[in-house]
């Protein structure tokens, strides 16, 4: 399995020095360089071609977000997590496909639960010369079923169970949302608080009252998107040509 290269930009050094404690716990984390502004960080991803970067919201030259842009822009595919103290950024951070926005004090066990979630994404785009063939594992009472995630339509999460809704029809489970989400590609997206969906089968966007209606190819049910991830949504497939209906 090869390293996850790492960088790491926040302006306390106290932060810095734990967040490397942390990841010297972590096998194949490997820290790269760190940064106490946002122009070294820009060096290091231009230099050192990191998997994920850490990054504070607030740096003395730049904001986080407005980092994270620039970034992205370097390498396009960047991990990015944001570590701050500051809660009323995380909508913004979301939009721009944040892995996840962690508050301080860093609770060190979802640090480590988000990076495990990021080597496995990363190592399977890696490992995977066709990632159609990939397959997902799924249990359903006392037995399990594979699946090809490329056959996956969305995940919806309805009472005590969730419904994985595919080209062959639906496979109902009482594994969680969070939990299948871990095992998924980056082609999928959390479209809702009970939707996951995969973006490569999107055919068109539906505006309704208070929320949109998701329509994917050859797949007779929709699935919502919140207003709130809409937004989100929009900028994660702004490469992709989209027919839409009612914006």
């Amino acid at each position: 399995m090869l390293p996850i290269k790492i960088i790491m930009a926040d302006d306390e050094p106290g932060i810095l020095l734990l967040l490397r404690s942390i990841f010297s716990e972590l096998e194949d984390a490997l820290i790269v360089g760190t940064a106490e502004n946002a122009n070294d960080a820009i060096g290091l991803v231009k230099y050192q071609s990191p998997d994920l970067a850490l990054l504070d919201i607030e740096l003395p030259d730049m904001s986080g977000i407005e980092l994270a842009k620039k970034l992205r822009e370097i390498k396009p595919d960047l991990a990015v997590v944001f570590i701050t103290g500051h809660q009323e950024y995380s909508l913004d951070a979301f939009r721009l496909y944040a892995i996840d926005y962690i508050l301080k004090p860093i609770d060190e066990e979802r640090l480590k639960t988000t990076f495990r979630h990021i080597q496995r994404m990363l190592n399977s785009k890696k490992n995977n010369s066709n990632p159609q063939a990939a397959v997902i594992s799924i249990s359903f009472g006392n037995e399990r079923a594979l699946m090809k995630i490329s056959d996956i339509f969305y995940i919806e999460k309805t009472g005590r169970h969730t419904i994985v809704c595919c080209v062959n029809g639906e496979v109902k489970t009482r594994e969680t949302l969070q939990e299948l989400e871990k095992r998924l590609g980056t082609t999928f997206f959390r479209s809702h608080k009970s939707y996951i969906i995969n973006t490569e089968q999107i055919e068109k966007i539906i505006a309704c009252s208070n929320y949109y209606e998701v329509k994917l190819k050859k797949c007779k049910t929709r699935a919502l998107l919140s207003r709130d991830r809409h937004g989100a949504l929009e900028e994660y497939l702004n490469n992709n040509v989209m027919t839409k209906e009612g914006d």
